[in-house]
């Protein structure tokens, strides 16, 4: 059964309240001649039939009064009646506003908990910076643009000399304030579009994406170096790091992520025994 549209029916009963009005001002002005009639008849002496039929009409007049009257009361009846669904319609109506108001809400703070879930899946707890999962993601598509545009890139393995000794002089806090310091560094030392992660523990990893040749790749790794080695303060004591980098480059050194990754490993081991601290694995492999 279609719903009732409620500005329609107030409408109706709007203009059958007005026609009644327009009944009930007829009527009295029919009653006001009827009555100046009767004071003008009896000051004439008027004959009796004239008397009686201003009599009648006054009595239709009357009766047209009443009908009106009763008219009115059944329209007043309906009015209230429409006007209270109205108010209810309108209180359903902004209940409803309320909802979606609170839905809309909700909505958008599953929207936040979803974005801080998947952020947090793929972060380092400790740095903030992308984990393995997320970095072999970006790795992997690294290395298809590198193949599609015959490109280069660079895998560097980062490992932080003497670490251990650290955790065990200073504690473990101190140790990882020593590593949200190296991670911070890391990202300001290389560009938006480079990726920096740590890899566990104290070591991390970074890929240089379109680069030229080895000896760039060589340049950014020394800088990042020296950028770590720079002194600063933890808890009152003065900290001096230095960092050993092992450098592949794709596709020289490997065109999987697995060989890039076995080379890159390898001349960070090799990087710890020289005074530069940092290895290109074409190098290693020559037993330079």
């Amino acid at each position: 059964m279609p719903e009732s549209n409620p500005s329609i029916s107030l409408g109706h009963v709007l203009n059958q309240t007005q026609d009644i009005n327009d009944r009930v001002e007829d009527a009295a002005t029919s009653l006001s001649s009827v009555n100046e009639t009767l004071k003008q008849n009896k000051q004439a002496k008027a004959p009796v039939q004239t008397i009686e039929a201003a009599l009648v009409q006054n009595e239709e007049t009357e009766h047209q009064v009443t009908k009106a009257a009763s008219d009115l009361r059944q329209v007043n009846a309906q009015l209230a009646k429409e006007v209270a669904e109205r108010v209810a319609i309108e209180s359903e109506l902004a209940d409803m506003t309320v909802d979606l108001i609170e839905t809309r809400k909700e909505l958008s703070e599953s929207y936040a908990r979803e974005e801080e879930t998947r952020q947090l899946a793929f972060q380092d707890s400790l740095t903030g910076l992308p984990n393995r999962l997320l970095f072999d993601q970006r790795l992997d598509h690294g290395l298809i643009q590198a193949k599609r545009h015959n490109s280069k890139l660079a895998l560097m393995f980062i490992d932080i000399d003497k670490f251990k000794s650290i955790n065990d002089s200073y504690g473990h806090d101190v140790g990882n304030n020593v590593l949200v310091m190296i991670a911070n560094r890391l990202q300001a030392a290389v560009r938006g579009e480079d990726i920096v992660s740590r890899w566990g523990g104290d070591e991390f990893v970074c890929v240089l994406l379109e680069v030229k040749q080895g000896k760039d790749a060589f340049g950014v790794a020394t800088m990042i170096r020296e950028q770590i080695a720079k002194p600063f303060e933890i808890a009152e004591m003065v900290f001096s790091i230095r960092a050993s980098i092992g450098i592949a480059i794709y596709p020289e050194d490997g065109e999987t992520a697995d060989s890039l990754f076995k080379n890159a490993d390898r001349s960070m081991y090799e990087a710890k025994g020289i005074e530069t601290g940092v290895m290109l694995a074409c190098d290693c492999l020559r037993g330079k």
